[in-house]
């Protein structure tokens, strides 16, 4: 048994859920204000909707940065905070 065993406050499968989480948020939150992936894709500095739209899907092992969450919530103009809860 390693010191470092133990140490990791949240593991991989709890990671993989709260990504999923802040992805499924910014996507409630693009439709309601009938957004496409393109044109939010492009707001935030991105050439097509691919990338965005892997990453808005938890698909390819993409997703979002914290620059691309910020430019998200400045394009759908929403508070970044709303991004991160648990049941929106």
């Amino acid at each position: 048994m390693s010191v470092f065993d133990g140490l990791c406050i949240a593991d991989d499968e709890e990671v993989q859920s709260f990504i999923k989480q802040v992805s499924a948020n910014i996507k409630k939150e693009r439709q309601k204000r009938g957004v496409t992936q393109l044109e939010l894709a492009l707001k935030i500095g991105q050439k097509s909707s691919a990338f965005y739209a892997n990453a808005e899907n938890s698909a390819k092992n993409r997703r979002f940065n914290l620059e691309h969450i910020y430019k998200i919530s400045k394009a759908l103009n929403v508070d970044v905070g709303s991004f991160f809860v648990d049941s929106y």
